[in-house]
């Protein structure tokens, strides 16, 4: 019996203190995208105010997920090492840090700096929380957990796109003071409520295992970091450049531009736990995967080439994409393995390849739009997520 399906055969642990773990959990993953994403809201300010050019302005998002990719394979082993709790507190606490450092200095490199540091916090929490809901969770009831996990980057989207530009009214600092105050509150909340599941030995289970860092062999795993390196190349390109277009080309204001982007984030949130149930009911995580892969292709074809009113339909079809997608490659990166902390570092793997996609994605976009246009733009993230709908369809890892 693995440690994951004892949770609910011990007597002393329940449904319910798993879901609210995964709830607490949750609710601080999401600290880590209000970080990352409080810079698109505040773009054009931070242009006008740094005085930089549009293709440098990338960089504030990709320092970001350079961080996450340099340190996402080593916190497969840090987790081995440390356990999923005292994991989770570091990279909070790393989080916390970076955030307030951001908001207390004027220099650009400085900024960088302090985005790097966020970076780094949000790429080990991002491999500690998977690992946490796998110990809680057995696999076959591992679909819904991860469809509601695979909302924590929309859901901080939504808070941070709602709320920066109120905030920000009176400068773009008071959207940082803003992120470390809600990063401190959860910091403090993990610290007090979270642990791990107690084995049927009545002994907290330990992630180490020193056959765990043979999961990085496993072409399977990096299959699926492919794919999602690509899709999040879509992605970030558009949570961090939509409100730059619609400002700039379609005469938005920043409050408008950044509410509308909310739509995308609401859908991901709505579809995501309803395709992690539909997955668990067909048996299938490519589905869901490919399914993203055409509504994504279809969405930015519109984004940025339609008249204005369909701004809002091609929202609708790529938020889907963004709750159906990730469904599919957590549950099937968590079920190549069935131990907590092998599913954890496969994890690492696939996370790996979804920060060099937030890395890559606003340099490489920002500076096809500068230079060649937003509808070319649009074209090759046309192309991106054809080449992830090819490489879905030859996936193995995925049933």
């Amino acid at each position: 019996m693995t440690m994951s399906a004892g949770v609910f055969k011990h007597p002393h642990l329940t449904m319910k203190k798993s879901y609210f773990m995964l709830a607490l959990v949750y609710l601080t993953g999401i600290a880590a995208p209000v970080n990352q994403f409080k810079v698109p809201p505040m773009m054009q300010r931070l242009i006008s105010e740094l005085d930089i050019s549009l293709t440098a302005s990338g960089w504030l998002m990709s320092s970001f997920a350079l961080a996450g990719f340099v340190c996402a394979l080593p916190s497969g082993v840090l987790l081995q090492k440390m356990g999923v709790r005292r994991l989770g507190l570091l990279s909070m606490s790393i989080l916390l840090i970076g955030s307030a450092v951001g908001g207390a200095v004027s220099s650009v490199p400085l900024i960088l700096f302090s985005r790097i540091v966020e970076g780094v916090g949000m790429g080990l929490f991002s491999v500690a929380a998977p690992a946490a809901l796998s110990a809680w969770f057995p696999p076959e009831k591992r679909g819904i957990p991860m469809g509601v996990w695979s909302t924590w980057v929309p859901a901080g989207n939504v808070v941070i796109f709602l709320s920066a530009p109120f905030f920000s009214m009176s400068g773009w600092r008071n959207v940082w003071i803003f992120s470390s105050c809600y990063t401190a509150v959860m910091l403090l909340m993990f610290f007090l409520f979270f642990s791990m599941p107690v084995s049927t030995t009545g002994i907290a289970p330990k992630t180490q295992d020193r056959h765990s860092l043979d999961v990085f062999k496993v072409r399977e795993a990096w299959s699926l970091a492919a794919i999602f390196l690509l899709f999040n190349v879509i992605t970030i390109s558009i949570k961090s450049y939509l409100p730059v277009f619609l400002e700039s080309v379609r005469g938005f204001s920043t409050v408008k531009a950044s509410g509308i982007l909310t739509i995308m984030m609401l859908c991901s949130m709505a579809t995501a736990p309803v395709a992690g149930i539909i997955s668990d009911k067909i048996h299938s995580r490519k589905i869901p995967v490919i399914a993203g892969c055409v509504l994504a292709i279809v969405s930015v074809l519109i984004m940025f080439n339609a008249p204005p009113v369909w701004t809002a339909v091609s929202l609708v079809l790529i938020g889907v994409a963004g709750g159906a997608m990730p469904v599919g490659i957590f549950t099937a990166a968590t079920e190549l393995f069935s131990k907590p902390e092998k599913a954890g570092a496969c994890m690492a793997v696939v996370v790996f390849g979804q920060y060099i996609g937030m890395f890559i994605g606003p340099v490489l976009f920002s500076f096809t739009a500068e230079h060649t246009g937003w509808s070319t733009a649009s074209y090759m993230l046309a192309a991106i997520a054809l080449t992830a709908f090819f490489a879905s369809l030859r996936n193995s890892a995925m049933k």
